[in-house]
């Protein structure tokens, strides 16, 4: 804990992280709502929100504020793209994501990111935390194509990404616009074809990313 005088709206003790919460180790935040620090140190909780770590304090908070993790990598992709499919039948792009591995060998997805193309987006792109494992990647395919493409299978870049040993993924997942959950392994074959998406909803809200 720190020591605050109200008169010179400032601590009087030292900020416990020094300098990584900025030059005066002395002052208030002036946006207490956004500039916060609960545990006292930034990086503790920057790892526990990224999922990084699993013991300690730091485990224990990831719990509260970091990502919900899984036994298996379909269920984390399964989740992500559950959370994306509206998102990106609204606005009809691809999104995609990684899913990693922590020390006690549970999975979590990344959060899933558009790169502004129709009918393309590159999940390798994102990252996992430091000290986790990428093992998986998943994706969405947008809107019905009416044709244009093939919506409701993996196309022939998805294969390949992942049957690429340099990739080092164990399968891929994808969300298709009929609501259609599928998975390939890293030999481009398919491990299942699941209806386990919602499709768009009533409302189709705008999303901006």
């Amino acid at each position: 804990h720190r020591y605050y005088d109200p008169l010179q709206g400032r601590y009087i003790t030292q900020d416990p992280m020094g300098l990584k919460g900025g030059w005066n180790l002395y002052q208030y935040p002036l946006n207490p709502l956004q500039q916060i620090d609960p545990m006292g140190l930034l990086q503790t909780w920057d790892d526990a929100r990224s999922g990084a770590c699993t013991g300690g304090v730091c485990g224990v908070l990831s719990r509260i504020i970091g990502p919900s993790k899984f036994d298996s990598t379909a269920d984390a992709a399964l989740d992500a793209l559950k959370e994306t499919q509206n998102r990106s039948l609204c606005n009809d792009m691809e999104y995609s994501g990684i899913v990693c591995k922590d020390t006690n060998g549970k999975y979590f997805a990344s959060k899933a990111e558009t790169d502004n193309l129709r009918k393309e987006s590159y999940p390798l792109k994102r990252k996992c935390p430091t000290g986790t494992d990428r093992v998986a990647a998943y994706h969405t395919h947008g809107a019905d194509s009416h044709g244009d493409y093939v919506d409701e299978f993996f196309s022939s870049s998805d294969k390949n990404l992942v049957r690429s040993k340099d990739n080092n993924l164990e399968a891929f997942y994808l969300a298709t616009p009929d609501g259609r959950f599928e998975a390939l392994n890293n030999k481009g074959e398919y491990i299942f074809i699941r209806n386990s998406v919602p499709g768009l909803s009533s409302v189709c809200i705008p999303y901006h990313d």
